[in-house]
């Protein structure tokens, strides 16, 4: 990426404001929204869930988390769905309970990561996972996971890149791929006396 591409895409992000989706934002929009940002995985043959979802699984979906949207000139322009350590045992990803990572009650998630097409590689998407990460820092959580279709490669290498790592892979009964499971550290274990302690540092980066 060229110097002016890095002050564009800095300039860009500083000009977007994510806050928690409020009553009165358009959950029709958010869920065309939603359309539009994994269109692509519908061109590469991965059935996608909120490529196609109708606007009650939104609602039902953003229920059982915390919503957030990014906004540009006052125009949502992406979304994260955060859920709480106790949230993602309780649901866990996807209404299934068969992954046993997100069963163990320390372990935050989230999903419905979208940014428009034309707002996407300006750092919103960046901005978006780390509020996520601060949240699950705020309630306590050890780590944070996500699921993402595993035949998407650049999702994969894109998460990797920001800490997480592969630790369960799942089948969902409405997708045609294999889904990974990945997850990141928040604040890193230290062993005293057999049992696990929290450590003065605390990794959450994002792009």
């Amino acid at each position: 990426m060229s110097d002016g591409a890095r002050i564009f895409d800095k300039q860009l992000a500083d000009k977007v404001r994510v806050r928690p989706l409020e009553p009165d934002d358009s959950l029709a929009h958010l869920t065309y929204l939603l359309h539009r940002a994994y269109k692509q995985h519908a061109e590469h043959g991965i059935k996608a869930l909120a490529a196609f979802q109708p606007e009650e699984v939104t609602r039902k979906r953003i229920s059982g988390g915390e919503c957030y949207v990014a906004l540009h000139l006052g125009k949502i322009v992406g979304t994260i769905l955060f859920k709480s350590a106790a949230q993602t045992a309780a649901a866990g990803v996807g209404g299934s309970l068969s992954i046993a990572y997100l069963q163990r009650g320390d372990v935050a998630s989230f999903s419905q990561l979208a940014v428009e097409p034309e707002h996407q590689g300006h750092g919103i998407g960046s901005r978006l996972i780390l509020t996520a990460e601060r949240r699950a820092i705020q309630t306590g959580a050890r780590e944070i996971a996500l699921s993402t279709p595993e035949p998407a490669t650049w999702l994969v290498q894109m998460y990797q890149r920001y800490g997480y790592r592969i630790v369960e892979r799942a089948q969902w009964n409405e997708t045609n791929y294999v889904s990974a499971i990945m997850a990141k550290p928040l604040t890193p274990a230290i062993v005293v006396n057999g049992s696990p302690a929290s450590s003065d540092g605390v990794q959450s980066t994002a792009g």
